[in-house]
């Protein structure tokens, strides 16, 4: 029986000797994301009403009993608790103004505007030159207000700053508003983004700039759809005159055009908050710390209709349920409002810079502006 031919040797792949396991090729493990993920972070809000009746109702009392001398002081006790009610990251915001400043600037605003108003009844043209010094002085005023505010406001120890160019306030403040009436209103919603994009890219919080990079398509398309509800409110409440009465014109009595101020004025009204709520959702989300971003979802309905609510609880309380009204306020504007971090926050270093003035804040709260971020 012939024999069976011999086995042919095993082949072992170069690299491998014969019994060894074979070769395992490592897997190379995923790139790690080039920003580390972080989740949201909610602002929160601990204010209270009856905490806040308190300061209110003191401040009040007091305001009044010193002549307006303690208006300094009641200003920095509210705007310190409401700021200090705001939580992020379990960290606090605060405000540090010194009151004394602003009673100098209060003091200082209170002669200008005597002073105006005794020699402009006397003489005509100095409340003409009043005006226009008033008018180029504006852009200093709106500049060092947003830095007093921002120096002043403090979070994690790190102080907010604004930079202080004054040629950009020239040209936003004085020179875009003459658009307005060239364009017979068309021009306001863009100016209304230039502010924003003005106040908010200015600031910083230590060694990074907030930026604001949004269009201004959802303020004009706001801005005209609050017109057509005002323009329409004011026809229909014409038409309810015309029918309770049987009258028009120059012969209607105040008291029977009250269903047309009844219904000018809720549009106003609803025009008004609904045009916040727009501007709020639209800034923010559109609004950069760094690498760090914003994110607004505040529910427009039902931020009109808290206001609605707001209005008739103050005037039915004959103005007592104030507070309460600010605090539902502040409470649903911070809580609309989350942070979206990129990095760690304490990556953003502190950093020095001068305090700004308590007279350009104190004029610009005097003649109505509010240029807080």
């Amino acid at each position: 029986m012939p024999e069976p031919p011999p086995a042919s040797p095993a082949v072992v792949p170069a690299g491998e000797e014969l019994g060894a396991e074979p070769a395992v090729t490592p897997v190379s493990p995923p790139a790690p994301p080039l920003l580390p993920e972080r989740e949201p972070q909610p602002f929160r809000f601990h204010g209270n009403a009856r905490e806040f009746f308190r300061i209110w109702i003191t401040n009040l009392l007091l305001t009044l009993l010193s002549l307006g001398v303690f208006a300094a002081w009641a200003k920095v006790r509210r705007r310190r608790y409401l700021r200090g009610c705001i939580e992020l990251m379990g960290h606090r915001f605060d405000y540090l103004a010194d009151p004394r400043r602003i009673l100098i600037g209060n003091v200082l605003v209170v002669i200008l505007f005597l002073a105006y108003s005794l020699f402009g009844a006397v003489y005509p043209t100095v409340r003409i030159g009043t005006i226009v010094i008033a008018l180029l002085l504006l852009p200093w005023i709106i500049v060092r207000s947003l830095a007093f505010n921002a120096n002043n406001t403090v979070y994690r120890g790190m102080r907010f700053r604004f930079h202080q160019p004054l040629s950009p306030a020239i040209m936003v403040y004085l020179i875009k508003p003459l658009l307005i009436p060239l364009t017979l209103g068309c021009y306001y919603p863009a100016w209304v983004r230039a502010r924003r994009h003005y106040v908010i890219s200015f600031h910083r919080l230590g060694d990074a700039y907030f930026n604001f990079t949004g269009g201004s398509g959802p303020l004009y398309l706001a801005y005209i759809l609050s017109s057509m509800l005002i323009i329409s409110a004011a026809a229909g409440g014409m038409a309810l005159t015309v029918v309770f009465t049987g009258r028009e014109g120059a012969q209607l009595s105040p008291a029977q055009l009250i269903p047309f101020f009844l219904l000018y004025g809720l549009a106003l009204f609803t025009a008004k908050h609904y045009i916040h709520a727009t501007l709020f959702n639209h800034v923010w989300n559109h609004t950069t710390l760094g690498r760090h971003r914003f994110a607004a979802n505040m529910n427009i309905t039902r931020w009109v209709g808290m206001q609605y609510v707001n209005i008739a609880a103050v005037v039915l309380s004959c103005g007592l349920l104030y507070p309460w009204a600010v605090i539902r306020t502040a409470r649903r504007t911070a809580e609309s409002l989350t942070f979206c971090p990129a990095s760690p926050i304490e990556n953003i270093e502190r950093l020095g810079g001068r305090a700004g003035s308590a007279v350009g804040e104190s004029a610009a709260e005097f003649i109505g502006l509010d240029f807080g971020l």
